[in-house]
């Protein structure tokens, strides 16, 4: 492997001029060396199970980036992989990866297409070839550069191949330059740049003993800089292009189908602190979410600190009075009411759980806590 990394002694194509749609690197050059690394990595992806399938979130995943890329639409192919971390990247040939963790956490089309326009920077700039040929002699690289090549790609190879680019405090903030450029662009609201790192910023926040940042933001500018540098671009943008296209009705559409599922992929990270700011502000987005009332009920029914039992009751309340929560939240209602010694609330709760779902796999196990409440 080494000697393909080391191959060449000069890059293929200028590294300041962005690749040209179609573009390949010469096949004696170091970078054709990280292309067919990269080009084996990507044939992982396409096998991992971790691949999303659904058509029409990968549709609107991938026009959203060819409307973002222009001409270099043809260059780049998005996969979007069940993975709960936010986070997203570019190989060097053009292969991008997004996350169901950060589709997730993005509000409205705007914070998408922000992202996606810094994914796009980091290639067109050949930021990703950079670090990839900075690195190239290390051990760890040459181990990362190795997952994938010999069938699907998992989840711990996935992360450290999203970990893989370190990139210097310099082209990040030129790829946020970079991403506002495009998506503003194409009309988005630049204020949601900022928007989004204060959030990941209120989630990091709230759990102080997480012993790993989130790879995508691990090498990025300091967070005040970066708030203070994105609210200042922003506020400029908008006086001189007037953008402010959110698109929260679209980019909800595309993501209704799946939400549950990687809501409880949140969920089983086991970050239960971030986790709870994560819905508590998803919820206030979309504050009839019966489902997002669950799911927060289900944290703090998880975590069981202190305290967790009636936070957990009070989010499944609010679940029933709001719109499309699952049969599940009464069971998870009754089997917290009992562990609290409240048997009227569990009896009812249970009973409700089972008329919602006569066939349910777990009818027996409800029927036997029924009788010890006195059915």
């Amino acid at each position: 492997m080494a000697s393909l990394l080391i191959a060449g002694s000069q890059y293929a194509h200028s590294a300041s001029e962005a690749p040209p749609p179609g573009y390949k690197p010469l096949s004696n050059s170091d970078e054709a060396g990280i292309w067919l690394q990269n080009d084996k990595m990507e044939q992982g992806l396409q096998q991992s199970p971790l691949l999303v399938k659904d058509e029409k979130l990968n549709a609107y995943v991938q026009k959203l980036v060819c409307e973002l890329a222009g001409p270099q639409c043809t260059s780049v192919r998005v996969y979007v992989v069940d993975a709960p971390e936010f986070n997203a990247f570019c190989m060097a040939n053009g292969a991008m990866v997004v996350n169901t963790g950060l589709l997730l956490r993005m509000e409205n089309e705007a914070q998408l297409a922000l992202v996606l326009g810094h994914e796009l920077t980091h290639y067109s700039k050949r930021h990703v070839l950079d670090a990839l040929l900075s690195r190239r002699n290390t051990a760890g690289a040459l181990q990362i550069l190795s997952f994938g090549l010999g069938g699907a790609t998992t989840l711990v190879e996935l992360l450290a191949i999203g970990s893989l680019a370190s990139y210097s405090r310099n082209q990040e903030r030129e790829a946020d330059a970079g991403g506002f450029e495009l998506a503003v662009g194409r009309g988005y609201d630049p204020r949601q740049g900022a928007v989004i790192w204060g959030y990941m910023e209120a989630e990091a926040a709230a759990n102080p003993n997480r012993s790993k940042p989130s790879a995508f933001f691990a090498d990025h500018p300091a967070n005040k800089e970066r708030l203070d540098t994105m609210e200042k671009r922003a506020a400029e943008m908008e006086v001189q292009t007037h953008a402010a296209e959110l698109g929260a009705h679209y980019y909800r559409d595309a993501i209704a189908p799946l939400r549950a599922k990687w809501v409880e992929e949140e969920i089983n990270r086991g970050e239960y602190a971030e986790s709870i700011a994560l819905f508590q502000r998803l919820i206030k987005n979309d504050p009839a979410s019966g489902e997002l009332q669950y799911y927060l009920g289900e944290v703090y029914r998880r975590r069981n600190a202190n305290g967790d039992a009636d936070n957990a009751i009070a989010a499944y309340r609010a679940a029933i009075a709001g719109m499309g929560a699952p049969a599940a939240v009464h069971r998870s209602l009754g089997l917290v009411a009992l562990k609290s010694g409240n048997k009227p609330m569990a009896r009812e709760a249970l009973r409700q759980y089972l008329a919602l779902t006569p066939n349910a796999s777990d009818r027996t196990t409800i029927e036997y806590y029924l009788q010890t409440v006195g059915e």
